[in-house]
């Protein structure tokens, strides 16, 4: 099978095509290759072309080498160079081509498995593998956006070394699953003992090699462990417990490690751990060894995406902030090779332990939009809410400054943007739903049922959730207020003000939740009342207060008050507001997958008793 017979056919010419298109724009905007910005051009110029650089050639960063030409209009400039050109479009084309071969590797893992835990296992096993990949070719294109790393002594090289990083494993990590996809495998050589030794002494040479210094110092140990592991190898012994022994030795490293890590004993110390723990480690299960390489490789990386994301890095003794830049970005860029690897056998042990890949199982060529329509809806809608979203964070002065835009603009561009959005949100719950009556069998229900339940259950939700309020003195507020303008979907929003009784403040994406929880809750309640007796009854409203209870706990207004009693009222801002709410319908959500898959709405025969019986 060739590369193009996987990406033609629907529906993955449809996924490489989008992930190509969003890691493409990705690339160019983290890159800081595009800057989404108003720029007030005079009234008979709308575009610029120009091939000028805005510093000498020699001083422009990297991709931007080479022949120069950039574009300006009244809202972007795109600054294009043949070297940012095709790193863009080759790093597109091999995170498009992994991910999807990742679906069809889970896919055909699925169709193929001899247990059902497979399905489960494979997407955790494809989660992690993939994520690998995805971490390095994301940061490879965001270090520019970074500027407290620009005052570091190395930034001149990371972003190239990052980028030749994710190609290179983004290039094997291709060929493996090519050939994986190919019921083959690639990874599974038996290597002889004179090159177990060779690479022994290489990873040995390596470790010398790296210098003296905080940032290099876990390299010199991982080089100098990696040497011991290989090495152990050669010996024909096995000892489980010997990997404790190895585990307390790690410890007094990184116990001793303002002492060590410039010490030359640092590296037999660091030998003679991977040795001993090497032993115990191929004593051990498949899955144990699995998922210790997986708990090792995260660790080493997570501190640097960590350190990335919150601008500064996370404290190791008493190490300076550059030093430690650069100790959890080279950790991670070692570490992030290890979880990949382990993924991938992750993967291998799925398919020889409870799978069987056979490419005649799995369909080219037959499925369609037609066949599939919730794939439109979906993408249609996160189309139009990601564009919505975009175009708010380069161009928030549109909704939200007063001083600069008049109020009718302001207006006209939030409900504007607020439509847009609903219609998304609309779009992929129609998405979902389809989904769902395809996959399920939707259990009938009283209409009547439905809509008291629904009643009942949003009044509920909105009195906890914080659209309705009772006993309400001090708004400073007439009885109906209406917000116009601002962030979409916050906004328009009203308030009803009728002091002391009652007080109702809502905006779109409340209302649009509200709506969505009260109809998925409802609809539980409706389907467990099906039941008939006392005892189920009882067992059915019981679920159905579970399927309230997080909604309502989850809630932003419970959680505003748990924060102020807790006197962390930094926890209460919008992005923690939004977690919150939506990590709640996603709770509701999975409910009510849990009970279509409890009530199975078909037959099912016992074959071995008819069988037994004949």
């Amino acid at each position: 099978m060739e590369i193009l017979d996987i990406i033609k056919h629907k529906p993955y010419k449809y996924i490489f095509l989008s992930v190509f298109f969003i890691y493409f724009m990705f690339f160019q905007y983290a890159d800081r290759l595009i800057i989404f910005t108003r720029i007030i051009f005079p009234s008979n110029l709308g575009i610029i072309v120009s091939t000028s650089t805005p510093v000498a050639p020699s001083q422009m960063p990297f991709p931007l080498w080479g022949p120069f030409m950039s574009i300006t209009t009244s809202f972007f400039t795109w600054a294009l160079t043949p070297v940012s050109l095709s790193i863009s479009i080759f790093l597109s084309l091999l995170v498009a081509v992994n991910i999807t071969l990742y679906v069809m590797y889970y896919k055909l893992l699925k169709v193929g498995a001899k247990r059902s835990l497979v399905g489960s296992l494979g997407l955790i096993a494809t989660s992690l593998s993939c994520s690998c990949e995805l971490f390095t070719a994301l940061i490879g294109s965001a270090t520019s956006s970074l500027p407290f790393l620009f005052s570091l002594s190395f930034m001149d090289r990371l972003s190239e070394s990052l980028v030749i990083l994710a190609i290179f494993l983004l290039s094997l990590s291709t060929y493996v699953l090519y050939n994986e996809v190919n019921n083959k495998k690639p990874l599974s050589i038996n290597f002889t003992l004179s090159k177990k030794i060779l690479i022994s002494i290489i990873f040995i040479f390596i470790s010398f090699m790296i210098p003296y210094s905080v940032s290099f110092s876990f390299l010199k140990i991982i080089s100098a462990m990696l040497a011991g592991g290989i090495f152990a190898t050669l010996i024909n012994r096995k000892n489980k417990y010997l990997f404790y022994l190895a585990t307390a030795g790690v410890l007094l490293i990184f116990l001793f490690y303002p002492q060590l890590y410039l010490s030359i004993f640092i590296i037999p110390i660091s030998f003679i751990t991977g040795f001993i723990g090497s032993i115990g480690f191929l004593d051990m299960k498949k899955w144990v060894k699995l998922g210790i390489l997986h708990v090792t490789a995260w660790t080493m990386i997570m501190p640097g995406p960590i350190s990335l994301l919150i601008g500064y890095p996370i404290p190791f003794f008493n190490f300076s902030t550059a030093n430690l830049l650069q100790l959890w970005i080279y950790t991670w860029i070692a570490g992030t090779p290890i979880a990949w690897f382990a993924g991938i056998y992750y993967l291998q042990y799925l398919r020889d332990s409870m799978s069987e890949i056979n490419l005649d199982r799995i369909s080219f060529g037959n499925s369609n939009l037609k066949d599939m329509p919730y794939i439109k809806w979906i993408t249609l809608g996160g189309l139009a809410i990601l564009s919505q979203v975009l175009f708010f964070i380069t161009h928030t002065a549109y909704f939200v400054d007063y001083n600069g835009n008049d109020y009718i603009f302001l207006v006209s561009m939030t409900i504007t943007s607020t439509l847009l959005i609903i219609f998304g949100s609309v779009s992929i719950g129609y998405g979902i739903y389809e989904i769902l009556k395809r996959k399920y069998t939707l259990i009938t229900v009283k209409k009547r049922d439905m809509m008291l339940f629904s009643i009942l259950y949003g009044f509920i939700v909105a009195v906890l959730g914080g659209i309705i309020h009772f006993n309400v003195t001090g708004f400073p507020y007439p009885h109906f207020y209406l917000f116009s303008f601002g962030i979409p979907m916050m906004n328009p929003a009203v308030l009803l003000y009728f002091p002391p009784y009652i007080g109702i403040y809502a905006n779109p994406l409340e209302l649009l939740q509200l709506i969505l929880v009260s109809i998925v809750g409802g609809y539980l309640i409706s389907v467990l009342r099906v039941y008939s007796g006392l005892k189920r009854n009882a067992y059915a409203l019981s679920l159905g207060a579970l399927g309230i209870c997080p909604a309502c706990f989850l809630s932003t207004y419970v959680f505003a008050a748990v924060s102020a009693s807790l006197s962390a009222s930094i926890l209460f801002s919008l992005s923690n507001e939004l977690l919150i709410s939506f990590s709640a319908d996603i709770i509701l959500f999975l409910s009510l997958i849990l009970v279509l898959r409890k009530s199975k709405g078909y037959c099912e025969v016992d074959f071995k008793s008819v069988s037994h019986s004949n």
